[in-house]
């Protein structure tokens, strides 16, 4: 593939996600529905409003926890209510007594923090869905921990900013070195589809870039049937030029590129 064809591909991604939001008049507000889909491939939406102080407030009306503790996941009790606002301000969002998240922002800033609010949606609508029935640890710091087992040095939840401006959240990001280029890790603990196209949003926008970038994508396979990772997954991965680490499958035999 030749430059020319990326530059071609990067426009025609941009035009397809112009064409797949739709705005819908909500009252004196709008909601803008968007192509990035939740667990149950309903598409996610944020209502933007100005605010009586100036500037715009966009939230997604307390839908994202909402959805969650209908499905069984409570996040009533201290220590998963800090985790949840830890979180999320690490997309720059903030939670309101009502469960909304939101962000509020000047007209230049618009664009910048209604992207980030929906990457942080998204990866709460997956990352608070916990392995089994049982409580235990988000799969992001189980990654974090075994990379620190095995004394990998990485940077954690960085942001990088794509080619159109917008700015893209990584779990963690390894430096490069010698041996090794700049490592860019994002983790999904369902890997369903839609989790999966989800995490690889804004890939293609970095990757212009970060052209000496490599991408990894942990899939949780203790959250698949059989314990097998769907090969619809991996296929999504690999068609982006990221590789998929098979979480309690595979991950060992990445270790030495990664700790490189």
């Amino acid at each position: 593939m030749l430059v020319a064809d990326a530059e071609r591909i990067i426009d025609e991604y941009a035009r397809w996600v112009r064409e797949s939001m739709v705005p819908v008049q909500q009252g004196n507000a709008v909601r803008i529905v968007t192509p990035m889909l939740d667990r149950n491939n309903d598409c996610l939406s944020v209502l933007v409003g100005e605010s009586p102080d100036g500037g715009y407030v966009i939230t997604d009306l307390g839908e994202t926890v909402a959805d969650l503790e209908l499905s069984g996941v409570r996040l009533s009790t201290d220590k998963r209510s800090e985790m949840l606002d830890r979180f999320v301000r690490g997309y720059g969002v903030s939670r309101s007594d009502q469960n909304e998240l939101y962000v509020r922002c000047s007209s230049s800033e618009l664009v910048q923090k209604m992207n980030m609010l929906i990457q942080a949606m998204a990866s709460v609508d997956d990352m608070f869905m916990l392995a089994h029935d049982s409580v235990r640890e988000l799969f992001m710091r189980d990654v974090g921990s075994w990379l620190l087992e095995h004394d990998v040095r990485y940077v954690d939840g960085p942001s990088f900013p794509g080619r159109s401006g917008l700015m893209y959240k990584f779990d963690y990001a390894i430096g490069r070195s010698r041996r090794k280029p700049e490592r860019l890790i994002k983790t999904v603990n369902r890997p369903t589809d839609a989790n999966v196209k989800n995490a690889l949003f804004g890939w293609q926008d970095i990757g212009e870039l970060r052209k000496d970038s490599i991408g990894y994508v942990f899939l949780n396979a203790a959250n698949c049937k059989d314990s097998m990772v769907p090969q619809s997954a991996i296929g999504a991965c690999r068609a982006y030029g990221l590789i998929a680490v098979q979480w309690g499958i595979d991950e060992e035999e990445h270790l030495p590129d990664l700790a490189a």
